[in-house]
């Protein structure tokens, strides 16, 4: 069970990088931010529904027929794949280097002011922000005062926040410019994760869990469509793991959120992380941006 899991982590990593690789390969340029916002609309849709109708099938087939109906989707998904046609673009010819094109993708990205402030506030939201939702029992219990109906509320709030702001991104196209909507979702969502952590209200907090949803599943959609327009084909998959190495540094991010809320409570405690957040990005913005004029 252990390799298997191992096997499977593996997996789901690099597929993460594939899927959001080849999608600048199946539309238009000009398409890639309605692409990308659907995309990630139905991966929100099925995180929110997904429990429920496991939950529904748990109880129906057993947890060994859950996993039997999980592979078969994933079989109907690998058919499905073999009917894509992504772009034809002729292979550049070189001997194979991995630890060459293991420094080629860091080079170029370390080179690209937009690309890199968009992938390093990516880090800083998976170390200041993200895990802030291990902490939602928390205000619920002792500063909302709110039972299971409310944490369910306080639970789902970011998830439809984060739905309805894909709705507009795969409306707006490109008539917006996208590095400032990378600095605006940078700033308002620490902001509003600030401004929760100070709410007394039960309404007004998950309206502001709704918000930070919103604005954090709106960076990473911007981010993941600079990247899909910027970097070139040949270090495309590259560039877009080192974005996806944000995943890993959850971990870290529960660490720093967790050691925040013991010394200074759990509301003082995550402010003060979103605080931090908000000041490396702006810097960060500031600096790097500040080369592309």
């Amino acid at each position: 069970m252990l390799v298997l899991e191992i096997l499977s982590g593996s997996i789901r990593a690099i597929n993460r990088s594939a899927a959001q690789s080849i999608l600048g390969e199946l539309v238009p340029r000009e398409d890639i931010l309605n692409a990308v916002s659907l995309y990630t609309v139905g991966f929100n849709i099925a995180r929110i529904a997904g429990p429920s109708l496991g939950g529904v099938l748990l109880v129906l087939i057993g947890t060994g027929g859950c996993y039997a109906t999980f592979a078969v989707t994933l079989l109907i998904a690998g058919v499905g794949m073999l009917f894509l046609h992504p772009k034809k673009e002729p292979p550049i010819k070189r001997e194979e280097n991995f630890l060459r094109e293991f420094k080629e993708g860091f080079h170029y990205v370390w080179h690209e002011p937009v690309i890199l402030s968009s992938i390093v506030a990516a880090y800083t939201f998976a170390v200041f922000i993200v895990t802030y939702q291990s902490f939602l029992p928390v205000f619920a219990k002792e500063v909302l005062e709110v039972g299971p109906e409310g944490l369910g509320l306080l639970m789902a709030a970011p998830g439809l926040g984060g739905i309805a702001s894909l709705s507009f991104l795969a409306s707006v196209g490109e008539r917006w410019n996208r590095a400032m909507l990378l600095w605006v979702t940078t700033t308002t969502t620490p902001i509003f994760l600030m401004l929760f952590c100070v709410s007394p209200i039960f309404w007004l907090s998950v309206s502001l869990l709704a918000l930070v949803g919103a604005g954090q599943v709106s960076f990473r959609t911007i981010s993941r469509v600079i990247i899909q327009i910027e970097a070139p084909r040949n270090l495309m998959g590259r560039v877009m793991s080192v974005f996806n190495l944000d995943q890993g540094m959850r971990s870290i991010g529960s660490i720093v959120l967790g050691t925040s809320a013991t010394l200074f409570s759990a509301s003082l405690g995550l402010a003060l992380t979103a605080a931090v957040s908000l000041i490396v990005t702006t810097a960060l913005f500031y600096h790097l941006l500040g080369k592309r004029e």
